[in-house]
């Protein structure tokens, strides 16, 4: 089995490897995804607080409600005066219009509690906003970063792909497809040579009945990491 063809393709793609693997840690590309997911965030945040004000407001309009009956109760029993009425009549009206002061100072306090609570949301949302935008601004920024690096070494990528292709003809096939299905698995260099009875890759001893089956099939798959041990 000839697997030069093989080794002349692992090489080209070694510098493809290399340049795939800066795009992906690319600090750029990172702060940009950080930055993204803070949106994310700060997008449900908002949405969040904007469903509480909803139902606070919706508390504040029943509680102003509340309180315009009640004022409207007293007012009316204001308004008829005390003249006519029996002095337990009195005491029975003055005991009401107590009860319903009552009731609008409880209202009051809870009205409130409700502004002050809306005044918390309305001051966590502002903050939201200002966490957006900033992340929003560092996001462009960043990505503006990733995209430049990414276009100062497309040239190369595109050369380099299309002299694999070329090459892959020239592989053989059963060869290609053991190449390329660990390098889907992130695994490189795939082809490794035989150093004394270890892997050229993880550096593990092979057992001796792995070492004799490499000298008739002159390739094996390394038991531990998965790489093609060839031997020269």
């Amino acid at each position: 089995m000839n697997i030069e063809q093989i080794l002349n393709y692992q090489n080209l793609d070694g510098e493809l490897f290399k340049i795939e693997k800066r795009l992906k840690d690319n600090i750029n590309k990172k702060n940009a995804n950080i930055m993204r997911e803070n949106m994310k965030t700060a997008q449900a945040h908002s949405l969040k607080l904007e469903e509480k004000a909803s139902k606070l407001l919706e508390d504040i309009d029943k509680v102003k409600k509340q309180f315009k009956v009640q004022q409207d109760k007293i007012a009316q029993m204001v308004e008829r005066g005390t003249n006519s009425l029996s002095d337990q009549e009195i005491e029975k009206t003055n005991s009401l219009i107590e009860k319903l002061s009552q009731n609008l100072t409880i209202l009051e306090k809870n009205l409130t509690s409700l502004a002050e609570s809306m005044n918390v949301i309305l001051s966590d949302f502002n903050k939201t906003i200002k966490s957006f935008n900033s992340a929003k601004e560092k996001y462009s920024k960043f990505k503006e970063g990733f995209d430049n690096d990414q276009r100062a070494v497309e040239e190369r990528q595109v050369k380099l792909e299309n002299e694999l292709k070329a090459l892959a003809k020239k592989v053989d096939p059963k060869l290609l497809e053991a190449y390329e299905k660990r390098r889907k698995e992130n695994i490189f260099p795939i082809f490794v040579e035989l150093k004394g009875n270890s892997c050229g890759g993880c550096h593990i001893e092979l057992p001796y009945a792995n070492i004799a089956k490499l000298d008739s099939d002159k390739i094996l798959t390394c038991e531990h990491c998965h790489r093609i041990i060839y031997k020269k």
